[in-house]
């Protein structure tokens, strides 16, 4: 598996989210890709809006960082940051496109703005698990979408970083897409996210997901579609009573940097990379899928209740977002490659 996801990724793309660390907003990224104050000839600035205690951020650290500096001797620095420090995703993929040296650890949805149909990717019930989610991103239509997306001056490292199944976490119980008619869910903003939730049912509030806990706590919004070990580390049972199990979304995201960058490193280094983000995608996926009934035990414990819902309704009514964003024929594609 891991060499087929690399052979199909070194051949096609690169980009990078959001981070950990202390460096400001206004001064990280116009800095990155200078020497580091550890001596290394290159420094790559990894961003991510998740907080130090996910998976993904603690995979980034203690096995990305730790690898590249080790396996580089300290040549290439790696600098981790979370809670969105670096910038939003898509100021980060701005600062990758000049060739800055910053990475995101980015999704489909926002990838979108860039090759529209790679949206397709995160596109509601597109796959039902994570295996099959990762047969998804070795398959020919993926590649050809990888390819575009690289045209645009990016690099992705590795597209492995399973952050879990998207849920529902709102103040109301939701069985079905009836209930979320009025609510005002959190959108990340992507095209794929917000028609997504529409075709749910919802009306939606674009918001950063950093703002997201404050917004619920102003009564700004009535809930948010988040994976579990995201919503235990921005702690949604403080502003959310009820968890329905929609799995409307199996969400792997890429570490994707600037291919400009990327390009300056010597052959052994960009090996180098490229190995360590998918081991550190690896560890991510691993520690997320064995923490799930932690992070649900926590949720509960903290007061959220879990409420039965209706998945195929929310499946059925889910069509109408492939109709509004025209995913309908690349679908057919995915589809056809997947053998169903």
């Amino acid at each position: 598996m891991k060499k087929l996801i690399s052979l199909a990724l070194a051949a096609t793309m690169g980009l990078s989210l959001a981070a950990c660390g202390g460096s400001s907003t206004s001064t990280a990224g116009a800095e990155a890709g200078k020497d580091s104050a550890a001596g290394g000839s290159y420094t790559l600035k990894v961003g991510t809006a998740l907080t130090e205690t996910d998976p993904l951020f603690i995979a980034l650290t203690e096995v990305f960082e730790k690898t590249v500096e080790e396996k580089t001797n300290g040549d290439v620095q790696v600098e981790v940051y979370s809670g969105s420090q670096l910038g939003s995703d898509e100021d980060v993929l701005e600062q990758a496109i000049v060739g800055a040296g910053v990475g995101i650890i980015t999704d489909p949805g926002r990838l979108s703005n860039y090759v529209y149909d790679i949206g397709v990717l995160q596109a509601p019930y597109i796959v039902s698990s994570y295996d099959e989610a990762l047969k998804l991103f070795e398959t020919p239509t993926f590649q050809e979408l990888a390819a575009q997306v690289e045209a645009q001056g990016f690099n992705i490292l590795s597209f492995n970083y399973y952050q879990g199944e998207r849920e529902l976490f709102t103040k109301t119980p939701v069985t079905g897409p009836a209930d979320l008619k009025g609510l005002r869910i959190r959108s990340s903003g992507s095209q794929v996210v917000t028609s997504t939730l529409e075709a749910m049912g919802a009306n939606t509030t674009v918001l950063a997901w950093s703002e997201a806990y404050q917004a619920l706590q102003q009564q700004v919004i009535e809930g948010v579609e988040v994976h579990l070990s995201a919503a235990v580390g921005s702690s949604m049972q403080e502003v959310t009573k009820y968890l329905a199990f929609t799995g409307h979304q199996q969400l792997l995201t890429g570490l994707v940097i600037s291919d400009a960058w990327f390009q300056k490193l010597p052959a052994e280094y960009q090996q180098i990379l490229k190995d360590a983000s998918y081991e550190a995608g690896k560890s991510a996926s691993e520690n997320v899928i064995a923490k799930n009934d932690e992070y649900l035990k926590t949720l509960t414990d903290g007061g959220i209740e879990v409420v039965d819902c209706d998945v195929e309704a929310f499946k059925t009514a889910c069509d109408k977002a492939y109709e509004v964003l025209k995913y309908t024929e690349i679908k057919a594609k995915l589809d056809a490659d997947m053998g169903r």
